[in-house]
């Protein structure tokens, strides 16, 4: 004769399962941050190795950014080494700022004065905006190119845009512009307010001058030395590292 389960035995099982899923669950979510994080550090490699072969075709000048004119975004010059714009979206990317699935973006066919251009995100990277001036945007000009950070994930509140601006960082910054400086970084946080510093396990992953991409974290990379006129740390194409 089969005995059934008495209510005490059923909870004792119930409490079991409650204890595993307590445990079990947090590790789920810990593989799958560090899945996202392998995926996008890939991305930025591949996109980081990009800027090389597009300088080599390029007389070693990096590709332009989205200011003032999107259809200069590197996002769209770089599609011919890169080949798939699925490089641009990282999985650690929350924006709301995404077109719809199955939408073409960016679009160089598409007019400068269309509004999509500044409400579409279409890259979920930045692109330091040092190197789309004319001091920096070759890249034979960096003293340590391993050390200067090229690439990197934006917050997901970060408007449609393709660059960051470490000019406008810290007190006193190297530029000064109080609507860009108010943009760009909190001078009570002494934090940056275009990238995503929390991306994966409390830092993001950086594509370098040189090419190579590794995990960072904020209070590694940001740094001055203002009597070497360093004012952004590894942001700062003038750093020779610390």
């Amino acid at each position: 004769m089969k005995r059934a389960f008495t209510l005490i035995e059923l909870l004792v099982v119930i409490a079991i399962i409650a204890i595993l899923a307590a445990i079990l669950f947090p590790v789920f979510a810990q593989a799958k941050l560090a899945a996202k994080k392998t995926v996008d550090l890939s991305n930025v490699k591949q996109l980081s190795y990009g800027f090389i072969l597009y300088g080599a075709d390029n007389e070693d000048r990096y590709p332009l950014s989205s200011y003032p004119h999107p259809h200069n975004s590197w996002a769209i010059t770089m599609q011919p080494y890169v080949k798939s714009l699925a490089l641009l979206r990282s999985p650690g990317d929350a924006s709301s700022f995404w077109p719809a699935d199955g939408t073409k973006w960016p679009d160089p066919t598409v007019p400068e004065s269309d509004p999509r251009w500044g409400t579409l995100r279409f890259s979920s990277y930045l692109l330091n905006a040092h190197m789309a001036s004319d001091t920096w945007s070759t890249q034979t000009v960096f003293a340590s190119p391993a050390n200067v950070i090229y690439l990197t994930l934006a917050r997901d509140d970060v408007r449609p845009r393709d660059h960051f601006h470490p000019f406008y960082w810290g007190t006193p910054s190297e530029l000064t512009s109080g609507y860009m400086q108010n943009l760009t970084f909190d001078p009570v946080t002494d934090v940056t307010k275009e990238l995503k510093l929390d991306a994966f396990a409390g830092g993001e992953n950086f594509g370098y001058v040189d090419g190579h991409a590794k995990f960072g974290k904020w209070n590694q990379m940001w740094w001055r030395d203002l009597d070497k006129s360093i004012y952004a740390g590894n942001f700062d194409p003038r750093n020779e590292g610390r």
